[in-house]
């Protein structure tokens, strides 16, 4: 009996030491960090300068800025709608579905032709030649009808460019910088024997049911040609001065899944009443009423930081946590060699500490690394940081066990002291040098970001006004 029960209060002592490190290492952690991004939305609550980098959602829950046009606004959006479209994806810059009176280039610079047709871009900028009716291919009409028809996931529309009334379209053209791809246009008819191609499936991505309404704002959503499957997409390459060197929007025809840059959302958006040209352009150009606020919740704002978060991190640092994996690698192979000679270069203790921080942390980053090195996949920052983690903790281990047992006199100690100050001033220098591009605290000017470019590979935007 006296085994039995002391056999149970073990087990209730395991649970307990389980319960005590799972609160301590995941609970308490977990809530810090919720807690931490809680009190700063609640404390940083209006828009800003750089509120465009977030989703039209995150911007109009903010006090003042875009929530300032989109209070108010109808909130289905309707066969007649005049509407705003921004693309989800947002890179490089966040950009509006756009069109201007200009034409593609008869001939590009490569020899290859185009329809010549209008040029559709994607504008970084809020701009009148944003705006674009929703029409119901049926009717003629480019007006709301009373009571509206809102417009459902599934259904064919036609989207007319608000200043131009021309219609968006696509063929088999290549793109201007995408051959792969289809040309995107507004639709002029110069009597060629080339039929319009202006019919566009609506999809809403985030949809409940088959029967949910578009909704501005808060729908996202793709548009899929008609005639040829391809679905409207950002393709991020910037066009050439006869662009205004805008961004190139493009018909995929290879889209598969979701991906942000083929979606879309309403983000400004009236009900438009003015039938003929001239008055729904004054109607464009005038600013919409606002009278209602929309919010939206904690977790929703918090999920969406978590994406916007970009990390270039420390070069020093990176660097040394590879240097230090390298060293920590050839100590071992070295102290191994001499083991089997019988030569004891440590202490056992020491040896066994040595070991036990390479199972850990030497262990840990090939665990998290080498899964997705060996994987025919595309790798991606996240996927390194965990097994950085590791690399960054095997750093002292390494620096302490040279001071302890490399450096024999005082003189080295000195020295190996020296050197360790200067390396961690040049982290410290390195990451306040580029703060500004990691934490965007600071506005620069071109020659400053170009300053910034210390390889060329980097892909840093530098608008030229």
């Amino acid at each position: 009996m006296a085994i039995f029960c002391g056999t149970e209060l073990e087990q209730v002592c395991v649970f307990c030491h389980l319960l005590a490190r799972a609160v301590a290492l995941l609970v308490i952690p977990v809530v810090l960090y919720l807690l931490f991004f809680y009190v700063h939305l609640i404390l940083v609550f209006r828009s800003g300068p750089h509120d465009q980098i977030m989703s039209s959602a995150f911007q109009a829950s903010l006090e003042g800025g875009l929530a300032r046009i989109t209070q108010g606004q109808p909130l289905e959006v309707a066969f007649g709608s005049q509407v705003t479209l921004r693309n989800v994806f947002g890179k490089p810059v966040p950009c509006w579905l756009h069109s201007h009176q200009d034409t593609y280039p008869m001939i590009y610079e490569n020899g290859r032709g185009s329809s010549h047709q209008q040029q559709v871009t994607c504008y970084p900028f809020k701009d009148v030649n944003n705006w674009w009716i929703v029409k119901d291919p049926r009717r003629h009409q480019l007006v709301v009808s009373s009571p509206p028809r809102p417009v459902r996931h599934g259904d064919m529309v036609q989207l007319v460019h608000g200043m131009t009334t021309r219609s968006l379209n696509t063929h088999d053209v290549a793109a201007p910088l995408s051959p792969h791809s289809q040309e995107v246009s507004c639709y002029i008819d110069y009597n060629i024997s080339m039929p319009a191609q202006n019919l566009w499936r609506l999809e809403i991505v985030n949809r409940g049911s088959d029967t949910d309404v578009w909704k501005t704002i808060l729908s996202e959503v793709r548009f899929v040609h008609v005639n040829t499957s391809a679905v409207l997409k950002l393709s991020g390459a910037h066009l050439p001065d006869w662009g205004y060197r805008q961004l190139e929007i493009v018909g995929e025809k290879l889209s598969r899944g979701y991906h942000g840059s083929t979606v879309w959302n309403v983000e400004e958006h009236r009900y438009g009443a003015s039938q003929e040209q001239r008055e729904r352009e004054r109607e464009l150009h005038s600013p919409a009423q606002v009278d209602v606020s929309r919010n939206l919740s904690f977790m929703a704002r918090f999920s969406e930081l978590q994406a916007q978060i970009h990390l270039l991190g420390n070069i020093v640092i990176w660097v040394s946590g590879s240097l230090a994996l390298a060293i920590y690698a050839l100590l071992s192979l070295w102290y191994l060699l001499r083991r089997r000679r019988n030569v004891h270069d440590l202490p056992q203790d020491a040896w066994l500490r040595w070991v036990l921080a390479g199972a850990l942390c030497a262990g840990g980053w090939a665990v998290n690394y080498l899964p997705f090195f060996l994987m025919e996949k595309t790798l991606f920052l996240y996927h390194y940081l965990p097994a950085l983690t590791f690399q960054i903790l095997l750093l002292p281990v390494v620096l302490q066990h040279i001071s302890d047992h490399l450096c024999r006199s005082q003189l080295q100690r000195s020295i190996f002291s020296a050197l360790v100050v200067a390396w961690y001033s040049s982290a410290c220098h390195v990451s306040n040098t580029l703060r500004p591009l990691t934490y965007g605290d600071k506005s620069l000017s071109p020659h400053e970001l170009k300053a910034l470019r210390w390889k060329d590979s980097w892909d840093i935007l530098i608008r030229k006004h």
